[in-house]
């Protein structure tokens, strides 16, 4: 991931975007993951400027994904990632969420999912979530500095009448 954000700063085309976007700031690393946690793609890091959120896709080489609106509930505040707290990698949240799963989803059968490294309210954390075979979203939370399991959840796509 480090190697990844690296990668992207160095690369012109994300310098010439960061020149028109001075005021930008790095918000999330996002990953699509298979059900056993390994990466189904590249990593694409999110910049906040101006209300709108850009994406970069860091692999072989670098690419922009079109300019977007910010996926947030109306109150909620977009905030800044800093790589310089996260004491937790991706390879060990990993692991933590791989022990984590069937302790608190017992049972379940894991489909795909993705990872996203955020600050949220104000806590820095790996956000997991896949989906399983019964239409479910299994979420869990770990503390990116830590690797304390914060929180954990389910939602049903499919309600019962």
């Amino acid at each position: 991931m480090n190697q990844e954000y690296e990668q992207l700063v160095n690369d012109s085309l994300f310098q010439d975007w960061h020149k028109i976007h001075p005021r930008a700031f790095l918000t999330h690393f996002f990953l699509q993951l298979g059900s056993d946690l390994k990466p189904k793609g590249s990593w694409e890091i999110g910049f906040l400027g101006q209300n709108k959120i850009t994406v970069f896709v860091v692999g072989q080489q670098v690419e922009i994904k079109p300019e977007d609106e910010v996926f947030k509930k109306p109150h909620e505040q977009v905030e800044k990632l800093n790589l310089k707290k996260v004491k937790i990698s991706f390879s060990e949240a990993a692991n933590i969420c791989w022990e984590g799963l069937p302790r608190n989803f017992p049972g379940a059968a894991l489909g795909d999912g993705f990872v996203i490294l955020q600050n949220y309210k104000q806590q820095l954390i790996w956000n997991f979530t896949f989906i399983d075979k019964r239409l479910k979203f299994l979420n869990l939370k770990i503390d990116a500095t830590t690797g304390t399991v914060n929180s954990h959840d389910t939602i049903d796509l499919v309600q019962k009448s």
